[in-house]
């Protein structure tokens, strides 16, 4: 097990004075999902009601938007996007309108996730190499790196109450502590487990697998136990026919996710299911891929 180091980050906030803990933005009753969708001819960035109803789109730009995250507070929208040439981080209001650059890098910075307070932005980059995770300030500034590895280090995700970092290290999915740098390794089957994210009580994670064979939607609890498929094919469809993947919570603790399947036509949609893998609809019907849903 490659170890992770966060030194850089632990002696920044001890240097700022910061608190330890992070006191979490009212999020109110859920009411928003943002998504990325090709229905009208590239990817941009929509948010729409939790039962899928009334989308709108918030970004316009031949280049391709994806992997939105609404603020705490819902006003705004943070997004990877590639119209300056290479991947960077925007930022656009949840009501649509003219988005800003927040990272400025020549590398690839992507799967930004807001802090609970909705003061810092956590992203991974590999601008110093490889992929590693990196933590900034809401308006771009004062980016620092917060891994130190030569095993890649992407999707991070914030704990409800601030104090951890889920993400994927290598092939599997870890936890650090911001304050301390420990970490705890939640996963170890193979062949790849990524893109994990907290529920909103911080007890459980979801989290992509490919170990059934196909990529699968799995829960887990927090300390990594009771680790299971939320998502598991039909029998007799071929795995390459079924693809599950990028969870994420609503407030009320339901789970959404992107997945294409027979039933869609292998079209990728985004779907919407309870905590145990049951009641799951579809909520988009739209030609192209829409996904990465972020509810809030």
């Amino acid at each position: 097990m490659r170890p992770i180091r966060l030194v850089v980050f632990v002696l920044a906030l001890a240097a700022a004075g910061r608190p330890a803990v992070l006191e979490a933005q009212g999020r109110g009753v859920p009411g928003d999902i943002v998504f990325n969708s090709a229905r009208d001819g590239n990817n941009e960035i929509y948010r729409m009601n939790w039962n899928g109803d009334v989308p709108l789109r918030l970004t316009i730009d031949p280049a391709s938007d994806v992997e939105p995250a609404m603020s705490p507070n819902g006003r705004d929208v943070i997004f990877t996007s590639n119209r300056a040439g290479n991947n960077d981080i925007f930022i656009v209001s949840s009501a649509g309108g003219t988005a800003v650059n927040l990272t400025n890098n020549a590398a690839n910075d992507g799967w930004a996730r807001w802090s609970p307070n909705g003061q810092q932005i956590v992203f991974h980059s590999n601008r110093d190499g490889n992929f590693e995770i990196y933590v900034m300030n809401a308006n771009g500034t004062a980016p620092t790196r917060l891994t130190d590895s030569p095993a890649v280090d992407q999707f991070p995700d914030w704990s409800p109450n601030g104090r951890k970092i889920v993400l994927r290290h290598d092939n599997d999915i870890y936890t650090v502590d911001v304050t301390t740098g420990d970490s705890e390794r939640l996963t170890d089957v193979g062949p790849l487990n990524q893109m994990a994210a907290w529920s909103p009580n911080g007890q459980q994670l979801v989290f992509m697998s490919t170990r059934a064979g196909y990529p699968s939607v799995f829960l887990m609890n927090a300390d990594g136990s009771g680790q299971t498929n939320l998502t598991a094919k039909t029998p007799g469809d071929a795995d390459s026919d079924w693809v599950s993947r990028a969870p994420s919570w609503s407030r009320n603790g339901l789970i959404f996710f992107m997945s294409s399947r027979p039933g869609t036509g292998l079209d990728t949609e985004i779907f919407v299911m309870l905590p145990n893998g049951t009641g799951v609809r579809r909520l988009t019907t739209s030609i192209g891929v829409d996904g990465n849903p972020r509810g809030r």
